[in-house]
């Protein structure tokens, strides 16, 4: 694996789709932008790939708790199918469990009030990047 390879992490919502960057070498992930989830995102996501030289996305996967497939679960990986056709990129899912929570208690008190979907998409590559050897 090329360790200079650069990773964009998603974490997708309904309305909002935060995303994070990171790269094998570092392996240090960083909150990127958050973008508004509406017809142009995938043309949005193309074009960031493309600027910042993305080889890999890392997708949060909302899994419940007790293994349980939501509704959301269920719209992440459609999502990430056309994400991965139109790209033509490798799409890794990756738990996202509880990234949300952790990334609003991280910024409680900070000045950064409404960059809790970049912090999650940075949490999610995050805990990809410290579950490879």
């Amino acid at each position: 694996m090329n360790m200079n390879q650069k990773l964009l992490a998603i974490d997708y919502g309904a309305k909002k789709v935060g995303l994070a960057i990171g790269d094998m070498e570092t392996k240090i992930a960083s909150p990127f932008k958050i973008l508004e989830n509406t017809s142009k995102l995938l043309d949005d996501l193309k074009a960031i790939c493309k600027d910042e030289n993305i080889s890999k996305i890392v997708i949060g996967v909302p899994i419940g708790l007790k293994g349980v497939k939501s509704e959301q679960y269920e719209q992440v990986v459609a999502f990430s199918d056309k994400l991965s056709q139109a790209l033509g990129l490798e799409v890794i899912p990756q738990d996202e469990n509880l990234t949300s929570t952790y990334a609003q208690r991280l910024l409680a008190g900070t000045k950064a009030k409404g960059k809790d979907d970049a912090v999650a998409a940075m949490i999610i590559l995050q805990s990809y990047f410290d579950g490879q050897s």
